[in-house]
């Protein structure tokens, strides 16, 4: 049952919202994870103890870090839009990925899904979209260290994750 102690760990500080959702109702936690009842009580104590909502921001500014730092128009051109964007965007994609070029397309891809089905965005974020995804596209092809029957190893193992 450790196992499922760790993943319950590690979804509550992925999602603030499964946090406030374990503290109004910390029996959640049983009916979501098989945990023994000491295993229970410490998740309890800790979706309750005041430091966790530290540890959800430095998870949260640790998937950011790399969308601020690749598509920093992107995200300025969001506006207040970002924060609404990036929770979707983090609920599509619970897994992160820790090559910053991979989860950025990811982002730029499910923020250009979101402008195709019609949703409204800064009259701008369009075109600053498509020209940080073309940069961020040309530094992921630069990023590839091997190549195979002429594609990129990574991209060939990993496309499903982008």
């Amino acid at each position: 049952m450790l196992a499922e102690f760790q993943q319950a760990l590690a979804d509550l500080t992925a999602s603030p919202e499964r946090c406030i959702r374990a503290r109004s109702n910390p029996a959640v936690l049983k009916e979501d994870y098989q945990l023994t009842e000491r295993e229970w009580r410490r998740l309890v104590a800790i979706v309750t103890h005041e430091g966790m909502a530290c540890a959800c921001t430095v998870y949260r500014a640790n998937r950011l870090a790399p969308l601020a730092m690749n598509i920093p128009r992107t995200c300025k051109s969001l506006g207040t839009d970002l924060r609404s964007v990036v929770s979707e965007f983090w609920a599509a994609y619970p897994e992160s990925n820790v090559h910053f070029f991979v989860e950025t397309k990811r982002f730029c891809r499910f923020l250009e899904a979101e402008i195709a089905k019609g949703r409204a965005f800064a009259p701008e974020v369009a075109g600053v979209l498509a020209a940080e995804s073309a940069v961020i596209t040309a530094a992921l092809e630069e990023s590839y260290t091997e190549k195979r029957n002429g594609e990129a190893a990574y991209a060939t193992a990993s496309s499903s994750a982008i």
